[in-house]
């Protein structure tokens, strides 16, 4: 099973790929404390997905279900 971060803005979306969920709930929250009262304005999204398809390649690799939501 693969855990994603996903960090949206109004204009990009990055994310990080971890095959242990606490190692990505952990990641999730320090990169979110980080951010700035500006940084959050511009956030459309930020969260922990477990993927249903754990093949970076595979179209339904964004799937899932949302494990921690941070905004």
């Amino acid at each position: 099973m693969k855990y994603i971060v996903i960090d949206q803005t109004t204009t990009d979306l990055f994310t990080k790929e971890f095959d242990d969920k606490e190692k990505a709930i952990k990641a999730a929250e320090i990169d979110f404390s980080y951010l700035t009262k500006s940084d959050l304005k511009n956030r459309v999204a930020f969260y922990v997905l477990e993927s249903v398809n754990p093949d970076e390649e595979a179209e339904n690799h964004f799937d899932g279900t949302p494990i921690l939501e941070l905004i």
